[in-house]
Parts: structure tokens; C-alpha cells; sequence
């Protein structure tokens, strides 16, 4: 692929660019499938969704999982748009969303990434996406 591309620089923001517009439609048809203030159901269905759009889409996760690692690796130009894309079109809504000011949805979030990459780096290919969802639940309602 890096033929195609005269830097890993403009090949990875292209890859990241177009996950990007797989997250936002994802973030944006659950929004507008959800009725009311968001319940239990809802959020996990969410992160249902976003659990198997990253296992059919690696372009996708690499955006979330980038965003944990605040974009390390990429040149200064290049990671403050990336991370303020992020804030603005995928974090700050959820959080709206779900109705959480505080860092739960942190926490939501790294359980996601975190268990999908055990996944990617172990070589599975399943996911246990009922699994993954009740524990990013439990912690974003900090029960345990």
C-alpha cells in the first residue's frame, strides 16, 4: 500500500480519514434511532454496534484507538486536527449523549478498546461483543 502513497504520513491520515466517517455515521444513526434519554439498553446497544463496525472495519478502530494513545506517533500538524476531530464529532457527543460529564465515558471507552485490541493482537477473530458491553456498562455506572 505504500506505493500508493508518497508517506506513511498521508497514508495514515487517509486511513484515519476515512474511519472517522464510519464512526460519525455509526455515532450519528444510533443517535437518531434512540428515543428519549438514553437507558442501560440503549448505551450497550451502542457499544454493541461500535464493538462489530471496528471487528468488520479496522479503520475504525484505529481512530478510537489512536484517540487512546492521543494520537502518538503523528507529526504535531497532524494530531492536533486528528484529536480535535475526535473530541468534537465522536467524544463530546456521546457524552452528551449518555448524558455524562464526568470521565465515564473514558472509561467506557478503554474497556472497548482495550478488549477489541486483546482480540486484534491475539489473532481472534470473534469477539465477545455481549461480553465486552456489559463491562464497558459497568464502567461507565461505576458498579461492580
Amino acid at each position: 500500500m505504500y506505493h500508493y502513497y508518497p508517506n506513511r504520513h498521508l497514508l495514515i491520515e487517509d486511513v484515519l480519514d476515512s474511519g472517522f466517517e464510519r464512526c460519525e455515521l455509526a455515532l450519528a444513526e444510533w443517535a437518531n434511532l434512540r428515543s428519549g434519554s438514553p437507558d442501560e439498553r440503549q448505551v450497550i446497544s451502542y457499544c454493541k454496534a461500535l464493538l462489530r463496525l471496528w471487528q468488520s472495519d479496522a479503520r475504525a478502530y484505529l481512530v478510537y484507538k489512536m484517540a487512546a494513545e492521543h494520537y502518538a506517533g503523528m507529526s504535531e500538524k497532524d494530531r492536533l486536527p486528528a484529536k480535535r476531530r475526535f473530541m468534537e464529532r465522536l467524544y463530546v457527543p456521546l457524552q452528551s449523549i449518555t448524558q455524562r460529564e464526568d470521565d465515564s465515558v473514558d472509561h467506557l471507552l478503554a474497556v472497548l478498546v482495550g478488549c477489541c485490541g486483546l482480540n486484534y493482537y491475539a489473532g481472534t477473530s470473534e469477539l465477545d461483543v455481549d461480553r465486552i458491553a456489559r463491562l464497558a456498562m459497568q464502567a461507565i455506572t461505576k458498579e461492580h
